[in-house]
């Protein structure tokens, strides 16, 4: 992170990775959620942003955000991203790095050192974030898009034929507090088939379900939010289904 805020130089040394999720609303907007430390633990907060002409520099003059535009990004893995913010009497610019790894890879960081340099930030203006992830994980909470590259399942008939399998796709968002909206998509001989259903989570047990709609539970087994092993329950009407789902940020994986 590079800052020309005027506590930054003061902070910089205590402050921790911090957690961003970044959509794109239906009308158009960019809402950016984040999560950080702050004096009285975890701080989260959601701001939406108007679209410019630009393709990606996006405002909202009235919450103190002039600019902010992708400087850079692979749409994978990383992203540079310039932000001029006004609060107060105060007026600064960050550059900052997105990456979807706790461990940047090196082409990310050189491309932020290029950029964070190139726009005349001095080195007492930049600091490479504490690896604390305690309020960073906070604002993922497994949301996002996801590709499905592996199944087990005792659905029958589920399966196509080896030849024929093709990648799955899911998309979860937290639809409110305890709530979660998941859309499960997958190539089936008919076409590609899709699921949409709203789960809301259990009182005691982190499993989500949706009983009306058949799905008696969706409950993350294991997730690094890089990956995310997913036990999926369904049932009705006397029949009842369990399959396996690997969830992964990219369409390849390596398997040991």
């Amino acid at each position: 992170m590079a800052s020309r805020a005027k506590n930054f130089m003061v902070e910089k040394d205590m402050k921790n990775v911090e957690g961003v999720m970044v959509t794109l609303t239906p009308d158009n907007k960019l809402r950016v959620q984040s999560s950080r430390h702050g004096p009285d633990g975890c701080r989260q907060n959601t701001v939406e942003l108007l679209k410019r002409e630009s393709r990606w520099v996006f405002e909202n003059p009235s919450l103190g955000v002039l600019d902010y535009r992708v400087l850079g990004t692979n749409f994978k893995d990383y992203a540079v991203i310039f932000t001029q913010l006004e609060f107060g009497d105060e007026a600064f610019n960050t550059v900052e790095l997105y990456s979807r790894t706790e461990m940047a890879s090196h082409k990310a960081m050189q491309l932020f050192t290029k950029w964070s340099q190139g726009l005349g930030f001095k080195s007492h203006q930049q600091a490479q974030l504490q690896k604390d992830l305690t309020c960073a994980h906070k604002i993922f909470q497994f949301s996002g898009f996801w590709y499905i590259i592996a199944i087990a399942t005792d659905t029958q008939g589920f399966l196509p034929a080896r030849d024929k399998r093709k990648l799955g796709a899911s998309v979860v968002k937290v639809h409110k507090t305890g709530q979660l909206k998941v859309v499960i998509a997958f190539s089936r001989p008919q076409g590609c088939q899709s699921m949409e259903v709203t789960l809301t989570k259990d009182r005691k047990k982190p499993v989500f379900r949706n009983t009306l709609k058949g799905v008696k539970g969706f409950h993350v087994l294991s997730t690094d939010y890089t990956y995310g092993l997913v036990y999926l329950r369904l049932g009705r009407a006397g029949n009842n289904y369990k399959s396996l789902l690997l969830f992964n940020s990219c369409a390849h994986m390596i398997l040991p």
